[in-house]
């Protein structure tokens, strides 16, 4: 896949490993639901039967599910670790230092797809993530939060 494709989206091999994880487990529940059709066809009442339509609706959103998985694990793009060159890209660990309260924070730059704030990954896309896309050890960032702009400082950024 080109990196230039407007439906790509970097992600990291955890997080691609994640995805193709959910896709399988979603998959894994089709028996499930045909099973759940086969019986409620089994009432030759088309008209009103509330089991067979909950099953239809059950059926229409897994496979809404399963093609948006789909999706998205065939446009991911893997990050190229080599690329980076020492800046925050998505699977950066990234260290700075709050220039206001002189408070260290560590989060982990990941796609939108992966955030998990009580882990401390955060999305690219978010202010922040935004704010420390590409930039280096040493450079100040200004993250435009609710609260007003916070100056930080990158101390370090591993991977």
């Amino acid at each position: 896949m080109q990196q230039n494709d407007s439906s790509a989206f970097q992600i990291t091999a955890a997080g691609l490993e994640r995805l193709q994880e959910q896709l399988a487990e979603e998959k894994s529940h089709r028996p499930e639901i045909a099973q759940k059709l086969h019986d409620a066809m089994q009432d030759k009442d088309f008209r009103e039967n509330a089991p067979l339509d909950a099953a239809r609706d059950e059926q229409a959103h897994l496979e809404a599910r399963i093609r948006d998985l789909e999706a998205r694990v065939r446009h991911a793009v893997i990050i190229d670790e080599s690329s980076k060159r020492g800046r925050a890209n998505v699977g950066s660990v990234v260290t700075m230092l709050n220039l206001k309260s002189n408070k260290e924070q560590t989060v982990t730059l990941v796609s939108p797809n992966e955030v998990d704030p009580s882990s401390g990954k955060i999305s690219v896309a978010s202010p922040m993530g935004v704010a420390l896309l590409n930039h280096s050890v040493g450079q100040e960032v200004t993250v435009n939060a609710p609260s007003g702009p916070i100056t930080f400082r990158v101390v370090d950024v591993q991977g």
